[in-house]
């Protein structure tokens, strides 16, 4: 593994060797994945032996952890300056922030979950800190609302600055301060649904009984290997944990796929084919574009509620597969973003292609990780919000004067 950063002559001792040894491993993570890249690697990286390391990190984990506080730190101290300043003003800061650190969507939604699970708890209690200093804030400027409402704004808002992580260079540096932080200022606007009957609450998994398993062996093995991908990772799974949770002994599971990998490709291939379909359905008989995409985003909105799952694997979990299979699942991906961005240029046909990724892509991410987090997924009101603000976002804001 190579990269362009200029790494400091072998044998020299810069000041700043730890901060060099967390960029060069952040860029490491980000390019080739937490599982693919070794200590060796980064050591090679920034040109030292790889003992040299082990001085200021004990391992990966805490190197990588360290490359994703690195990344939050910025947005941290930003909200510590923000005291006084007024919501717009805060939205425009976190828009610069997020540009300027536009790795943490990657680190933290691919590839923390392939961390050890002490290491996953600590990271997920610095991610924890973030998100309260954001509620904080918006707290003070908005009394009216109550601690989880706050939360759930706060979380939203980490969600669209972890969306750029994908398109960073979508847009011109000025145009895309000036979107993402009306996108920004829009969630923290936001007044969150009632708890009410016409807001309902998408039911909780945790609480939700197994139901009876499929009896075709090869569904009770997608079923099982999709739950355990989605909580634990990938990497951390065996074929024959796998076998277990199905009710399937041995070397039997290897009847109905080859390997691991192959039960990954089947997974991910049977979550799009779903959402594509859910798709279809939410789009049949509409002529109006706008209607179109208010039905196509309630139905993916209900789907991310339901196939939490499904989605987890469909985030997190393509890398693991071959190249080829990859590359196809990443098309079918892209394909199915352009369904959205070609619905908003038919009812909005001033907006560039551009700037209708750039919104898709943070719609979606905000309801990802809405469905990926129990305690919010769980929460009344949850659909009805992310439909607000989901709508909201979708389209263009009135022209300034």
């Amino acid at each position: 593994m190579t990269l362009e950063r200029a790494a400091p002559p072998r044998g020299t001792r810069p000041r700043n060797r730890r901060a060099l040894i967390i960029a060069a491993a952040t860029d490491l993570f980000q390019d080739y994945g937490y599982d693919q890249v070794s200590m060796s690697d980064v050591a090679a990286a920034v040109n030292v032996a790889p003992s040299a390391l082990y001085r200021h990190f004990a391992g990966k984990p805490q190197l990588f952890t360290a490359a994703l506080v690195a990344e939050m730190t910025p947005i941290r101290e930003l909200l510590d300056r923000s005291a006084d300043a007024e919501l717009i003003a805060v939205a425009e800061q976190l828009a610069t922030a997020a540009l300027d650190h536009s790795r943490l969507g990657r680190l933290w939604q691919r590839e923390a979950r392939s961390l050890p699970r002490d290491d996953y708890a600590q990271l997920r209690r610095e991610v924890t800190a973030s998100v309260t200093m954001l509620a904080d804030l918006v707290a003070v400027r908005r009394p009216e609302l109550s601690r989880a409402d706050t939360r759930m704004l706060a979380v939203a808002t980490y969600s669209a600055l972890c969306s750029v992580s994908y398109h960073p260079d979508e847009l011109p540096r000025g145009q895309y301060e000036q979107l993402l932080s009306e996108v920004i200022l829009l969630i923290l606007q936001t007044g969150p649904a009632p708890s009410a009957p016409s807001a309902p609450s998408a039911p909780s998994a945790e609480r939700e009984p197994a139901g009876l398993l499929p009896v075709a062996r090869r569904e009770r093995l997608l079923r099982a290997a999709t739950t355990l991908f989605a909580e634990r990772g990938y990497s951390a799974v065996s074929m024959e944990e796998i076998g277990a949770v199905a009710g399937i002994a041995g070397g039997s599971v290897y009847y109905h796929f080859d390997s691991k990998q192959q039960l990954l490709a089947a997974a991910l291939t049977r979550g799009d084919e779903w959402l594509r379909y859910d798709m279809y359905r939410a789009l049949r008989g509409v002529t109006d574009p706008g209607e179109g995409l208010r039905r196509l985003l309630r139905s993916y909105i209900e789907f991310a509620m339901d196939h939490s799952t499904s989605l987890d694997l469909l985030v997190s979990e393509a890398t693991h597969l071959a190249d080829e299979v990859r590359s196809l699942i990443k098309q079918t991906q892209r394909d199915y973003l352009g369904e959205w961005i070609q619905l908003i240029r038919s009812g909005y046909p001033a907006m560039s292609e551009a700037e209708a990724k750039v919104r898709v892509h943070a719609v979606l991410t905000i309801v990802n990780d809405a469905a990926r987090t129990p305690w919010l997924r769980s929460r009344p009101g949850v659909l009805a919000t992310l439909n607000e603000v989901g709508n909201a976002m979708l389209q263009p804001p009135p022209r300034r004067s």
